[in-house]
């Protein structure tokens, strides 16, 4: 596997399970009791009953902006935005629905005709995101920088560590991301995401032996939060002086959590790369482990992969096949398990198949040297 595009997993595994920046603002959406359809309808009877009440039009706005109807949203919130011009909170919600839309020349207008009144970290922060998706780095940067400078909440800081460990072309992103990671450890010793994030940009920049303890750390933070696991089960290679500390707690989770389809793989893979691929040792646990996750997880690919390595190993041939068969109905791009494909079909004399798979993985390299891919390889 190439290093580089561990790292863009590893990167966009961090930003999907705690980025909070877009989530802050549907926290602040009150939620009703009541189910969604009754609320829905509840409020677009007021709102036609008395269409000129902003309070009943803004909630109509909220309630779908919670709901991540963008364009419903963006409807109605324009609607109380007309109704009512200077009420910040409105306008607030309309950037978000609009940045979600894709309208984002629409979104950073309301939040500059916000600016104008009044100055907060939640609007810098806001922007920072939207000048992220208009690919203005240097700006959204800045913009992020000014939301941890305002007010240096965890969510802040985190948001502006991790926006510059995701963007390479911002000069002097890698050091700028351990550094603002490491003050917000300092501030927020208490905080898991914290520390994963300074682990994956330890990771990003060799520091291995020090990610991994990181990784460590924050599995042992808090031992019920399931997503540090993921990271150290995907830093496990990279540090064999760690192995014995590694291994211990991937056990540890995969014996708490035997219905967590990571645990389950993590675990199996750390038992495959500590003997089980090479001096086939426990085998049928590597394999029951991994069949756990398949289930748990049916469209993640990588479960089905190993599953192909362990039976290649065996010379379980066919049953290799099928799992590669599976890997790829999940995920077409992912070019190794095409290649294996290749192989066994050229060994069992299925020629033409075996073509066919030799020009997909042709195709995809080509695909990824271009760096349009970037998928985990776990063997």
């Amino acid at each position: 596997m190439r290093r580089a595009a561990q790292i863009v997993v590893i990167v966009a595994t961090l930003w999907l399970l705690f980025h909070d920046g877009a989530r802050n603002a549907l926290a602040q959406i009150p939620q009703s009791a009541s189910s969604d359809a009754t609320e829905e309808h509840a409020l677009l009877l007021a709102a036609d009953s008395d269409p000129g009440n902003v309070k009943v039009v803004g909630s109509l706005g909220k309630f779908y902006l919670s709901k991540g109807k963008w364009q419903d949203s963006v409807r109605w919130l324009t609607k109380a935005t007309v109704l009512s011009p200077g009420d910040e909170s409105i306008r607030y919600n309309l950037a978000v629905a609009y940045m979600h839309t894709g309208e984002v020349e629409s979104a950073k207008k309301q939040i500059q005709h916000i600016l104008v009144l009044t100055d907060s970290a939640k609007l810098h922060n806001l922007l920072g995101g939207i000048e992220d998706r208009r690919g203005n780095l240097v700006d959204a940067a800045t913009e992020y920088h000014r939301a941890a400078e305002i007010d240096p909440t965890e969510s802040n800081i985190f948001d502006l560590a991790t926006f510059l460990l995701q963007h390479k072309k911002y000069v002097g992103y890698l050091d700028d991301s351990i550094k603002f990671f490491r003050y917000g450890v300092a501030q927020y010793p208490r905080s898991s995401q914290m520390m994963v994030g300074l682990g994956v940009a330890l990771y990003a920049a060799n520091e291995y032996d020090e990610a991994v303890k990181v990784f460590c750390a924050a599995v042992d933070l808090d031992p019920t939060d399931i997503r540090p696991i993921q990271f150290l089960g995907r830093a496990t290679r990279v540090s064999p002086n760690l192995t014995k500390e590694v291994d211990r707690r991937l056990q540890d989770f995969a014996e708490r959590y035997p219905k967590n389809a990571a645990t389950n793989y993590f675990y199996a893979l750390s038992l495959w790369e500590r003997g089980g691929g090479e001096e086939g040792k426990g085998l049928e646990k590597i394999e029951r482990l991994l069949r756990n996750a398949a289930v748990l997880s049916p469209d993640w690919y990588e479960p089905h992969y190993q599953l192909g390595v362990l039976y290649e190993a065996e010379d379980r041939t066919f049953d290799a096949i099928s799992e590669f068969r599976n890997a790829i109905k999940i995920d077409w791009d992912f070019f190794p398990a095409h290649f294996r494909l290749a192989v066994l079909y050229k060994r069992t004399g299925q020629r033409s198949q075996a073509i066919a798979e030799a020009e997909t993985v042709r195709r995809l390299k080509e695909k990824d040297n271009e760096g349009e891919a970037g998928h985990d390889v776990t063997n």
